[in-house]
């Protein structure tokens, strides 16, 4: 693992001290992701970085998380999906987060800081933070102060 990190600390945009970066983690594009102490990515998990993406400290990413800042452009039916490009979309991970096993984090979404989302969830809007979420799609249900 000690490889690994020192691997990602000098091709991802910012990492910072005791990351945790777990093997068959695939990071795309680890120019635009940024992570700040003690993030832990565990086993299967994807990082997609087209957009933007921040990672705030001690956070936790469980096995299977899927994080995506980008889409598919498919508003001209006159062309292929494939052919239409893709728009960047930022992701935004406040400190003290933990991302349940195989969360989805689609774009222009930010989780605020103390969030619990559970195991499964699809997030597709801004969730406040010291919530709990879960579902498809992701909904708060419930504070933790």
């Amino acid at each position: 693992m000690k490889i690994r990190n020192v691997c990602f600390k000098n091709v991802l945009k910012n990492m910072g001290e005791n990351c945790n970066i777990c093997d068959a983690v695939t990071v795309y594009c680890p120019e635009n992701i940024s992570l700040g102490d003690r993030v832990s990515v565990h086993q299967n998990s994807y990082i997609g970085g087209t957009g933007e993406i921040n990672i705030g400290n001690h956070v936790a990413i469980a096995n299977g998380a899927t994080i995506i800042s980008e889409t598919h452009n498919f508003s001209e039916t006159d062309k292929f999906i494939k052919d239409q490009g893709i728009t960047k979309k930022p992701i935004s991970i406040e400190d003290d987060v933990w991302l349940g096993s195989k969360v989805t984090i689609l774009g222009n979404t930010r989780i605020g800081k103390g969030a619990v989302i559970g195991a499964g969830s699809v997030v597709t809007k801004d969730i406040p933070s010291y919530t709990i979420a879960y579902g498809v799609p992701c909904k708060v249900v419930r504070n933790r102060k």
